[in-house]
């Protein structure tokens, strides 16, 4: 901010600066290209929904023992759950199980915590708005025994577990 003094009348003005117009659209556009855009993986996956070969995982996979006798593995990439069941002769495909709720504004992944306590199989996902601090824009907590029926925590203040249907 500048004082600038009118001679005619002897008092001071203050002269505010305003940003051109085309520094303010240069702003915007890198905004808006850098949260439109996604990184591009190295490898040719197909679509989280659809089976694919094993993604690089964020957090260690975690196998889950069934009652049968065959395990079921899980992993967290960017906070989205893929789930995997070993089938006689085929190699593994990994099907997307869990992903963060929709926000409306660009989002990292902040919290991924995936494991086997002996009884359960806990998921725990949660994302942070960019330029937020804290978490959780968006968070889950799931809890299974048998990697099929699921209860949710949906949010870090709520302690009793809710069936997910």
């Amino acid at each position: 901010m500048a004082m600038k003094r009118n001679n005619r009348m002897g008092e001071r003005q203050i002269l505010s600066w305003r940003p051109s117009i085309p520094f303010i659209t240069l702003i915007g556009l890198m905004a808006a290209v850098t949260a439109c855009s996604e990184p591009v993986s190295p490898t040719n996956q197909e679509t989280d929904s659809s089976p694919s070969a094993e993604p690089v995982f964020t957090t260690p996979t975690v196998e889950l023992p069934l009652a049968t006798g065959e395990p079921v593995l899980f992993g967290i990439k960017s906070c989205k759950v893929y789930k995997s069941a070993p089938s006689a002769g085929a190699p593994e495909a990994w099907t997307l199980l869990f992903e963060p709720a929709p926000y409306p504004l660009p989002q990292q992944c902040v919290r991924e915590r995936l494991e086997f306590d002996g009884e359960y199989i806990q998921i725990e996902i949660g994302t942070q708005a960019l330029g937020a601090g804290g978490c959780c824009t968006t968070y889950a907590a799931y809890r299974s025994r048998d990697g099929e029926n699921w209860e949710i925590r949906p949010a870090t203040s709520i302690t009793e577990w809710q069936v997910l249907e």
